[in-house]
């Protein structure tokens, strides 16, 4: 005889004779995962573009779409390239200023 703990009773019974009323109930309607990925077209913002307010996302981006916007998201910039100081006309014009005003 094999036995086996019931966490809805918190008894012992045999695994060929198991209590109907310690059965887990099955609920059919439900999914196997934790939660549905659901996502909504539904959204209430104002478009940078045009200033209206938009409720659905298909239609804010139909209208990007015809006027030619890019849509940024997640994307990273670029980075910015800064230009290297020129240290040698930077020296030569505090020393030019410095001339002018102590001499």
């Amino acid at each position: 005889m094999r036995e086996r703990y019931c966490r809805v009773c918190g008894g012992w019974h045999q695994l060929d004779t198991w209590p109907h009323n310690c059965l887990p109930a099955q609920n059919l309607a439900r999914s196997d995962l934790p939660a549905p990925h659901f996502v909504s077209d539904s959204i209430d913002i104002r478009s940078m573009h045009d200033g209206r307010r938009y409720t659905s996302k298909a239609k804010l981006r139909a209208e990007y779409r015809s006027a030619g916007v890019e849509e940024i998201g997640n994307e990273k910039p670029q980075p910015i390239e800064k230009p290297k100081a020129d240290r040698k006309a930077i020296r030569n014009e505090l020393r030019r200023v410095y001339a002018e005003y102590n001499a």
